[in-house]
């Protein structure tokens, strides 16, 4: 859907990057009031199922969560929505979908929806296994969950089925579409299979060993969430956090230190022993021939740096009325750009002013009351849970955690190095599908006789020059506009007096008689005659070399002086040939390619 400056200014713009939005949606009851008490106890109902699933899920940047929405323009009645960041981390984005199919198998009626920057989820995970006439131009409102599965709105097949099923379906109409018994709309097991297999129901974790300032390693252990911020504070870090970082004012490590284990994602902790970071004066690692403890030590020391950063941000935070220097508000003003909202004007112009003071108007009004789409709010309310925990922060509390994870181990780190024979295993298994289809498609749409037919004539009715090979059917349009155009003036006017005066005059009768008699056929028998002798020729010095004569397929095998089969051996060189290419470019294969027929790859 292509956004509108009507869009941009209420909100309902494109998804950002790294973002997934989602909605679930339960049917409209005929008081709005009663869908929202209805919509209530579905989320709370929602909270209780997934329950088990989200409290023990370590999330890469925001999590999970849904509200209730009015739906004011489509569809006309309150619904459920979310939007949750995901940065790096794409199985956050997977164990959203997984808790949305369940979320449709134990709530009645639920249909959901999810889409990211990129698009349809569903529809660009199976896109492999779509049915042909689906395409971005037709597939808006088209997809959903229910019951569990994915299903597909199909289009109207004839006049009849327009009543039921509109060409471009409204998201009301399509949820109707969708629960209405009386039109399939169930994908096929193939879409459905490949959704499934790319579903994420528990984070990929890693436990590591760090050593670390005992305030924040008592934070971190209070509340592992904060974690992967921290992980986040220290990858993207700016000048302003390393100052902060060169104090460690808030969890410094001169008031000692503490070794635990922590669990990390896989990504956040990929990100952060990625990092080529040197640790700020205050820190005194150990030597690096104690590697164990000099891993442990550095580890820490970039996570207690990333927590200094993340808390000192909090800090400086701006209010309501600073929204120039937001992330969010930058991109909605270009957003607002791209559309040509400020009319050309150039930044800084007294017009451009007015209409930048608008938006930014417009942009607190719709965002600064939303904690979850205001950075400030966030901060604030990170800072308050930290301050919190600190609040209550004793060594006999900190000694407490650390007993609990007394036990903990460390992960093993191989996950993190890959050799090319694993590489190139994991990408065929991700990709087999996809080949054996293509392998399958190929082999279904060989026909050798239409290759052998389409070969011959190429043979006999391309032409060559100095562009290349013209294909049969594939001249070009402009091939004779440098031809000069040629006019006999007495041939047109004799033309013109035969129908009006009777026959021609007879001064242009002998010239006319000799364009119309036939040429003596001489000349063409003597030419095919010379041809034939020298096609013999040919077939004679070919055939006194025993090698050359030996490799041409004969009609009959055993008979040396059987007539060679064409037909046979054009297919054996084609082969041949396009199996010497080794799945490369090469000339059988493109020639094959022009003439519109694949073969397929050779796995011997």
């Amino acid at each position: 859907m292509e956004t509108t400056l009507k869009d941009v200014f209420e909100g309902s713009v494109s998804v950002d990057a790294n973002q997934v939005e989602y909605a679930i949606y339960i049917p409209a009851l005929p008081e709005r009031s009663a869908t929202i008490a209805k919509l209530q106890e579905t989320l709370d109902a929602i909270h209780s199922l997934l329950k088990p699933y989200i409290d023990s899920y370590l999330w890469q940047k925001e999590p999970f969560h849904l509200s209730i929405t009015d739906g004011d323009q489509d569809p006309g009645y309150p619904f459920l929505r979310g939007t949750t960041l995901f940065n790096d981390c794409i199985n956050d984005e997977w164990f959203i979908v997984f808790l949305l199919r369940q979320i449709t198998l134990h709530i009645p009626d639920a249909v959901a929806t999810v889409v990211d920057n990129d698009g349809d989820v569903l529809l660009i995970e199976a896109a492999l296994e779509l049915p042909p006439w689906l395409d971005p131009s037709n597939s808006q409102h088209r997809v959903g969950l229910y019951h569990g599965q994915v299903h597909i709105i199909p289009l109207p097949r004839t006049p009849a089925d327009l009543i039921l099923i509109p060409p471009s379906p409204s998201i009301e109409r399509a949820l109707a579409i969708i629960r209405d018994p009386r039109i399939v709309t169930v994908a096929d097991k193939a879409v459905q299979d490949a959704i499934l297999d790319r579903l994420v129901d528990k984070p990929e974790l890693h436990r590591a060993r760090v050593t670390l300032p005992s305030r924040a390693a008592y934070v971190l252990l209070k509340r592992p969430q904060i974690l992967q911020q921290a992980v986040e504070a220290f990858y993207l870090r700016d000048p302003m956090g390393l100052k902060a970082c060169a104090t460690m004012a808030s969890f410094p490590p001169t008031q000692g230190n503490v070794s635990t284990v922590l669990t990390f994602t896989r990504t956040t902790y990929a990100q952060t022993v990625s990092q080529k970071f040197y640790a700020p004066k205050v820190f005194r690692l150990p030597p690096m021939s104690l590697k164990r403890d000099y891993k442990a030590a550095e580890l820490g020391m970039k996570i207690a740096c990333g927590l200094e950063m993340l808390y000192a941000s909090t800090n400086a935070s701006t209010g309501p009325g600073q929204s120039d220097n937001k992330p969010e508000f930058q991109q909605f003003v270009a957003r607002l750009a791209r559309l040509g909202y400020f009319r050309d004007e150039r930044p800084g112009s007294k017009m451009y002013k007015e209409l930048l003071e608008k938006a930014q108007k417009q942009f607190e009004k719709d965002w600064v009351h939303d904690t979850g789409s205001n950075p400030s709010l966030a901060a604030a309310a990170l800072r308050a849970t930290i301050d919190e925990v600190l609040f209550d922060y004793s060594d006999d509390r900190l000694q407490a955690l650390l007993a609990a994870r007394e036990k903990e181990t460390e992960d093993d780190e191989s996950w993190m190095h890959i050799d090319p024979k694993q590489l190139e295993e994991m990408l065929m298994q991700r990709m087999g599908r996809m080949q054996e289809q293509m392998a399958e498609e190929s082999m279904e749409g060989v026909d050798l006789d239409r290759m052998m037919g389409q070969f011959e004539k190429f043979l006999e009715g391309s032409k060559s020059g100095v562009d290349g090979v013209e294909f049969p059917g594939l001249e070009s349009d402009d091939e004779d506009e440098d031809v000069p155009i040629s006019f006999d003036m007495e041939r047109f006017m004799s033309i013109l007096r035969g129908p009006i005066g009777g026959l021609p005059s007879h001064a242009s009768a002998p010239e006319e008689e000799e364009q119309i008699r036939p040429k003596e056929p001489s000349a063409e028998k003597e030419k095919a005659q010379a041809l034939e002798e020298m096609m013999q020729e040919m077939d004679l010095e070919i055939n006194s070399h025993e090698k050359i004569g030996a490799s041409f397929a004969r009609e009959d095998e055993e008979d040396e002086d059987a007539p060679v089969d064409v037909s046979l051996n054009l297919v054996k060189n084609v082969l041949e040939s396009f199996k010497s290419q080794q799945g490369q470019p090469g000339p059988v294969g493109n020639i094959l390619g022009q003439l519109g027929i694949v073969l397929p790859a050779d796995d011997d």
